[in-house]
């Protein structure tokens, strides 16, 4: 739990520096979620930063565990088994599965080449085949909890997915949102989420 704890400071203090709005951070047994308050329209950059911090705190924290276990602060039972935690709460939350770290992140990362549509539907298909790789973390009983909770997730992201499109779209007439690249598009479905967009 303290682990899932560094690793959520690590997008909190990120999301402070960075003048993102934190919602809430709520901490569960196998991971931890921090909501942000913050539109969709927000830089595709900041956003990768604040969702990388996550995992680099933890192994921040592994390297301070380490040093203390060199010196004899630490003993070699609880070094190895935040070893063992470590190892596995990175491998889970790394996996390109929304809404963990890691299907955030490829999310992102498709954003900055490709249009919102096709890249978040592509972040769903790359979910829902990874789910399987569960089983490689946890055992049975454990993986099928974890199972079912992201696959509701998944499914959220499905049913919200056109909504989220419109958001984009009506959050920036809103608020008069302006990047600095500008994207002549056909259709308004093909809109970018780091570009203005023309629609012809």
């Amino acid at each position: 739990m303290f682990i899932i704890l560094i690793h959520e400071l690590g997008h909190f203090i990120t999301a402070l520096f960075l003048k993102l709005n934190v919602s809430n951070i709520k901490i569960f047994m196998f991971g931890g979620v921090t909501t942000f308050n913050e539109s969709l329209n927000v830089s595709i950059y900041k956003e990768l930063l604040m969702l990388l911090m996550g995992p680099i705190s933890q192994v921040l924290f592994w390297l301070l565990i380490f040093y203390l276990y060199r010196v004899n602060l630490v003993s070699s039972l609880t070094f190895n088994k935040i070893c063992v935690i470590n190892k596995v709460l990175l491998s889970f939350n790394l996996l390109p599965i929304i809404p963990l770290d890691g299907g955030k992140l490829l999310n992102n990362f498709l954003n900055l080449f490709l249009n919102y549509d096709i890249s978040h539907k592509i972040s769903i298909i790359i979910s829902i085949i990874s789910l399987p790789l569960i089983f490689l973390i946890f055992n049975k009983l454990i993986s099928i909890f974890i199972l079912v909770f992201l696959i509701l997730n998944i499914i959220e992201e499905i049913t919200t997915h056109k909504y989220k499109l419109y958001y984009i779209i009506l959050d920036r007439k809103i608020h008069n949102i302006k990047f600095n690249k500008t994207k002549n598009i056909t259709k308004i479905n093909k809109i970018y989420r780091n570009k203005n967009y023309i629609l012809k």
